[in-house]
């Protein structure tokens, strides 16, 4: 994920393709539903957060889980930027399933067809090999897609819908299965984040601390909201949650100021009594230069000799009888 800054910091960061394309970079771990378990700030490519001796993409993934407390057993989905096949091999040492995408840089040995070449082969065309306790698929799609996962050991195939730009209609193209699960569960970092930039805290500070400070307020906002559509099964969005959580606070934690601001004229609760009374209302200059009108809202410099409502000469008459 990415927070947002504007000013010059030495761990702001660039990310081309994103929403966010300066500020600081946060790696983070959340399960599909956008609640977030872990996360920690990238400070550079040095960054590691345990030494594991399997680079940073891993040393990413295993901190987040030491850190976290993860018990085995649990599934992690991760993208191409954290996974190699070392990484999948010390995550099945752990008891820990995993899955990724991968890039060509990263296959090193693996006898696929080259990417350019396997482009060229009819869309849902897949290639596969089991390596160990390793399923590596390729397969033709929109572009050449790569996943490795030690959660199957035998390849299977789904079917999945895409646009055909001939036929102009959805056609059924062969699908991995492994690949089917990859898009149903990966995304939950991007969706915190979407919950994020929603109702984000948009008070502009040069200060380096403050956009981390405000993005931690409303991620844990966040979290608190998946937490409770998982508890109240989603009875609330999260702008009615946010003002919930608002007004209980202020009911709480709330103290009513020591004193009073100046008193406005307009302020001033006037009874009908009176207002009605017919005894000594007349228009008076109040010596200030503007007020608004308490009947139709323009600027006057009137005001009623008695009740001290703030009146145009011809809005008297109106106001001050049924």
């Amino acid at each position: 994920m990415m927070i947002e800054y504007f000013g010059r910091h030495g761990c702001k960061q660039f990310i081309r393709g994103k929403p966010i394309h300066f500020g600081y970079k946060i790696w983070s771990l959340a399960s599909s539903s956008g609640f977030v378990h872990q996360m920690e700030p990238y400070v550079g490519s040095h960054t590691h957060l345990v030494e594991t001796g399997l680079g940073q993409g891993p040393s990413v993934v295993l901190g987040l889980a030491e850190k976290a407390e993860v018990p085995p057993g649990v599934k992690f989905y991760h993208d191409n930027l954290f996974t190699t096949l070392s990484l999948v091999d010390e995550m099945t040492l752990r008891g820990y399933g995993s899955c990724g995408t991968m890039r060509q840089t990263q296959l090193h040995n693996v006898p696929f067809t080259a990417p350019q070449t396997f482009k060229k082969t009819p869309r849902g065309d897949a290639e596969y090999l089991v390596e160990a306790e390793k399923l590596i698929v390729r397969w033709n799609d929109n572009s050449v897609v790569t996943v490795v996962s030690n959660m199957e050991r035998e390849f299977t195939e789904t079917e999945a819908k895409r646009w055909n730009k001939q036929k102009r209609t959805m056609d059924k193209v062969r699908q991995p299965k492994c690949i089917q699960d990859y898009n149903t569960h990966m995304g939950g970092v991007d969706l915190h984040d979407q919950f994020v930039s929603r109702y984000r805290v948009n008070i502009r500070s040069k200060k380096w601390w403050w956009p981390c400070f405000s993005w931690a307020l409303n991620s844990a906002m966040v979290n608190s909201w998946c937490y409770y559509r998982s508890w109240k099964s989603g009875e609330k969005d999260l702008l009615s949650f946010q003002r919930l959580v608002a007004q209980t606070l202020l009911l709480r934690h709330g103290t009513k100021p020591s004193r009073q601001g100046r008193r406005s004229s307009m302020a001033v609760a006037i009874t009908d009594a009176t207002r009605f009374d017919n005894l000594n209302h007349w228009p008076c200059n109040t010596g200030s230069r503007y007020k608004r009108c308490k009947n139709c809202g323009g600027r006057t410099s009137f005001a009623c000799g008695k009740c001290d409502v703030p009146l145009h000469v011809e809005c008297f008459k109106k106001y001050h009888t049924e």
